[in-house]
C-alpha cells in the first residue's frame, strides 16, 4: 500500500510540474501594448511580462521588429524587400524573406 501511495505521490507532482512549466513566453519583440496588436495569440499558455499583451499580428504602424515583417537582418538584399526596422545590426538591413 505504501508503494502505491508513493507512486501516486510521483504521478501528482510530475504532472503538477509539468502543468506549472508549460507556460510560454512570447517572444519580447511580440510583448506590447494591446492597442498595437491586430491579432492577439489566443493561448491562455503563452504569456508576456509587465501586463503586455502577446501579439500574433502587429499593426502596420506598430511594426518596429525585422520579425513583424517576416524578414531577417541580412547584410544586403532587393531593395524592395527592405524595411526600416530597430532590431538589425548596424551593417544590416530587413529583408523580407519571400
Amino acid at each position: 500500500m505504501k508503494g502505491f501511495v508513493a507512486i501516486f505521490v510521483v504521478i501528482l507532482a510530475s504532472a503538477y510540474l509539468q502543468g506549472a512549466a508549460g507556460q510560454e513566453m512570447c517572444p519580447s519583440e511580440n510583448c506590447i501594448e494591446a492597442e498595437a496588436c491586430e491579432e492577439p495569440v489566443r493561448s491562455t499558455s503563452i504569456t508576456c511580462a509587465n501586463g503586455l499583451s502577446c501579439c500574433s499580428l502587429v499593426k502596420s504602424e506598430f511594426r518596429t521588429h525585422c520579425r513583424h515583417h517576416g524578414g531577417a537582418c541580412m547584410s544586403s538584399c532587393n531593395p524592395t524587400l527592405i524595411h526600416d526596422v530597430i532590431d538589425c545590426e548596424s551593417d544590416q538591413v530587413c529583408c523580407t524573406l519571400v
